[in-house]
């Protein structure tokens, strides 16, 4: 069974994601402090990553630079999802390592699921 991390502070997202995923018989985890997720990551050594930007603590981006930097698991996936519409925030999260953006307002939780689908067949 494939594991997905989602580090992300919205609770509600956390659970609309999860319930996705549960449902095509991905194994879920979830982190709501930032500063927690490197533990987590060690600890579960998921398939693939979905982060949240907009954090306390430590930011999407100071996440991405800190996993490129220590090599922490250089070939997992991670598709950023993000409230920042800014064409910019884009390109920094791809930039920094993220292999896919989507914007929080405009995603279904099912294209999501599709994605990643696609993506781990690929990896």
């Amino acid at each position: 069974m494939k594991k997905i991390l989602i580090i992300d502070d919205d609770k509600i997202n956390q659970d609309i994601l999860s319930k996705a995923f549960r449902q095509k018989n991905y194994q879920v985890f979830s982190v709501y402090n930032s500063l927690i997720s490197f533990e987590k990551i060690t600890e579960h050594k998921p398939d693939l990553i979905i982060l949240d930007i907009l954090m306390p603590g430590m930011n999407g981006f100071q996440i991405l630079e800190k996993m490129k930097k220590k090599s922490i698991i250089p070939k997992t996936p991670i598709i950023v999802l993000t409230a920042l519409s800014e064409e910019s925030n884009f390109k920094k999260s791809l930039a920094l390592g993220a292999d896919n953006c989507l914007l929080k307002t405009d995603y279904d939780p099912s294209q999501l699921v599709e994605i990643v689908t696609q993506r781990l067949k690929d990896k």
